[in-house]
């Protein structure tokens, strides 16, 4: 198995792992016992991944036209058909790379459940989840679609990402109200660090 032993590396959980990637579980499991992946085991046997392994991994693979298999997007609940029928979607689907903007989103979700699941602030998740905004807004732009449509796509999918605050496998939950509270209001956060990273990757010329 292959181990990343750094003092700025972060060992991720196999659900966690999976989120950030945008692997299946059972996939990335494979992967790891096979050494394909940054991997290795607690004292109980858990696995472990090493976040920046992973990125880098994933980074080369992408880089050969390699696309993962796909499964964390599969948490949002988003009504699929009327995305289709939305005007924002034709134009945005029209003008950019699917395959990229999907990228985009499986990034921002699997950033968001490590976010949600720490119980303390960490500027580092805001500071990344700003980052993905601005390639998206600066695909977006790229790829001739208006100010007005890359936001309307944006506030579709952030309605679909607050029903993280719902219970979801693999999303730590309130306890009560004040946590709940809390909990949504991070998610909020979240969300205007990516809105925020958007509008500047837009502008940027």
């Amino acid at each position: 198995m292959m181990s990343t032993e750094s003092t700025d590396n972060e060992w991720l959980s196999l659900a966690e792992a999976s989120a950030l990637v945008g692997v299946a579980a059972a996939t990335l499991r494979r992967w790891g016992d096979a050494g394909k992946v940054p991997m290795k085991r607690t004292l109980g046997g858990h696995r472990r991944f090493s976040r920046t392994g992973l990125l880098k991994t994933m980074e080369e693979a992408q880089s050969r036209d390699h696309t993962p298999p796909l499964a964390p997007l599969s948490l949002l609940r988003f009504d699929a058909h009327a995305m289709a029928r939305a005007d924002w979607h034709s134009r945005l689907m029209t003008h950019s790379n699917a395959e990229r903007m999907r990228g985009f989103g499986q990034r921002l979700l699997g950033l968001l459940i490590q976010y949600i699941n720490r119980q303390e602030e960490d500027e580092r998740f805001l500071n990344e989840a700003r980052a993905i905004g601005v390639g998206y807004g600066r695909e977006t732009r790229e790829a001739g679609v208006s100010m007005h449509d890359t936001v309307q796509a944006f506030l579709f999918f952030r309605n679909s990402f607050a029903c993280l605050a719902m219970p979801v496998p693999g999303i730590a939950q309130p306890n009560d109200l004040d946590q709940a509270v809390a909990l949504h209001a991070r998610i909020d956060r979240f969300m205007d660090a990516v809105l925020l990273g958007a509008i500047t990757g837009y502008e940027q010329q």
